[in-house]
């Protein structure tokens, strides 16, 4: 590899890491980390994570966030890391595809994955996709090794070295039973690709052979991915009954996806306004998709293009959608635009192939720096979904000043009554006497110094007050229904708001 390539690789790299690294606890927790940290939680108490199918999401992301926080504690950014490492290595995949692609293309190819306002937002999450995305990479290299035989246009030879071939075995292997174990959705990709594979043997595309795979190589493979699949769907051998969750996630799926009733409905040019508004690249690779499929070759190519259309008629067709599912769609698109800029350059005009480069990758990167560091939960911004606002920190920031004065008031008395809780149980997990109880099952003595409810609860739940409270509203995220009142009692944060006085105070004072 020349020096030149190597360095802006390394270049890209670095980008692609900083811009998912830079200020990752810089927003508050999202709903569904909220949730994925509890269930870190629970592991932590029990031993093992207890597989629920009506979760839809494989076991695996749980163990990854678990090993994170117990090497470095409980933070945000500490749930988040995991994932920008996935992000970026999944920018690090897309270089493998130089021997079927060429250099340029996978340059192109990574540099638009890399400031991708989409991969960028969500391997800024502790959520699945980054994960996903980067097992459906891997899986797709390790395929396109296994099946090239020739030479495809304009790229390095290709090499059948016994352990070249291996390589790709276990990728291929490997990546796939990663999908498996990070998000159900993968059944739609595993179809789309095998739509993809099929249609290729049956054109009998020059450029597509699949090798022969002797068992005795085939099964050692097949042995390490069972186990992993078992391993981690039971729960470590120690919630077998777990196990069978493994299929049976597929019916709650399916009335989810189909029901119309989950409050996640969309039309199905969803995907399209985002990619409109977001991932010019992407886009840009979408609409060279049907003319790659039509005159490509072998599965690098015309395989991805065919894989990444049958994938967007799925996606489109389900009802239910939410925007971070576009990152596991959107990769493909992102390999297909570096390929079809490259063959514009060489094949119609320079000036052309810049004109359609230089200004999408430009703006995509100013859509990324303003999205994820100027306007991370901003409600106006499609991909800032179900999203914690800042407003949380008029909890936060209150509790964490007045621990950081007294660490024994870790475990002051708190009570959140509220009908969605997520992140709350995470985030104030540190705190020992902080409950989430009913309304129907209000402790006796509900005064504490801390009372978080929500706003329809107040004329029910003040009267029994006695103490004198700060009281303010605070709206947790845009997308959820009503306002919550956050009552902090003067005795306690009396310090912390010296020239402001109670909002609440009570008709009859102890």
């Amino acid at each position: 590899m020349p020096l030149r390539e190597r360095c802006l690789i390394l270049a890209t790299l670095a980008l692609a890491f900083a811009l998912r690294t830079v200020g990752l606890d810089g927003k508050p927790a999202h709903f569904d980390e909220g949730v994925n940290g509890w269930f870190v939680d629970a592991m932590t108490r029990q031993g093992y994570y207890a597989y629920d199918p009506t979760n839809f999401h494989g076991p695996l992301h749980y163990y990854i966030l678990f090993v994170a926080q117990t090497l470095f504690g409980r933070a945000a950014w500490v749930l988040r890391l995991p994932l920008a490492l996935f992000g970026t290595a999944s920018v690090a995949l897309v270089f493998g595809f130089r021997r079927y692609l060429g250099a340029g293309a996978c340059l192109l190819a990574g540099l638009a994955m890399a400031i991708s306002p989409g991969a960028v937002f969500y391997a800024r999450y502790a959520i699945h996709e980054s994960e996903f995305v980067f097992f459906l990479l891997l899986a797709a290299w390790g395929i396109a090794g296994l099946a090239t035989w020739h030479r495809p246009p304009a790229c390095d030879s290709v090499d059948h070295r016994p352990e070249a071939c291996a390589a790709h075995r276990w990728a291929a292997a490997l990546g796939l039973t990663g999908a498996i174990l990070t998000k159900e959705t993968y059944i739609v990709h595993f179809a789309a690709l095998a739509a993809a594979v099929c249609f290729l043997w049956w054109r009998k595309d020059p450029a597509f052979s699949l090798r022969p795979w002797p068992l005795r190589e085939a099964a050692p493979i097949a042995a390490v991915c069972l186990t992993l699949i078992i391993f981690f769907y039971s729960g470590g051998f120690l919630s077998w009954e777990s196990l069978p969750g493994l299929w049976r996630t597929f019916a709650p799926w399916l009335v989810t996806g189909t029901g119309g009733e989950s409050g996640h409905e969309k039309e199905w040019w969803y995907w399209l306004e985002l990619l409109a508004r977001y991932e010019w690249p992407a886009l840009l690779g979408l609409l060279a998709a049907p003319w790659i499929a039509w005159r490509g070759r072998g599965f690098a190519t015309r395989g991805l293009a065919l894989m990444s259309l049958a994938a967007l008629v799925v996606y489109s067709a389900i009802a239910y959608k939410t925007p971070w599912c576009l990152a596991s769609l959107m990769w493909p698109w992102h390999l297909l635009f570096g390929a079809a800029v490259v063959h514009v350059w060489r094949s119609w005009d320079r000036w052309l192939a810049g004109i359609f480069a230089v200004p999408t990758l430009a703006m995509s990167l100013a859509l990324t720096l303003d999205l994820n560091f100027r306007k991370a939960t901003d409600e106006n911004e499609p991909y800032v979904y179900v999203q914690t606002r800042d407003d949380i920190r008029k909890l936060l920031d209150p509790l964490k000043s007045l621990v950081a004065r007294d660490p024994l008031q870790i475990h002051l008395t708190g009570h959140i009554v509220m009908a969605d809780i997520h992140p709350l149980p995470w985030l104030l997990g540190d705190f020992t006497h902080i409950d989430f109880p009913e309304v129907d099952e209000l402790p006796d003595a509900l005064d504490a110094p801390l009372l978080l409810i929500d706003e329809e609860l107040a004329a029910e739940i003040e009267p029994l007050l006695r103490h004198t409270y700060f009281r303010e509203p605070l709206r947790i995220r845009g997308q959820s229904d009503g306002n919550a009142l956050l009552y902090l009692r003067v005795a306690e944060f009396r310090d912390q708001f010296p020239a402001r006085p109670p909002e609440f105070v009570p008709e009859i004072v102890p």
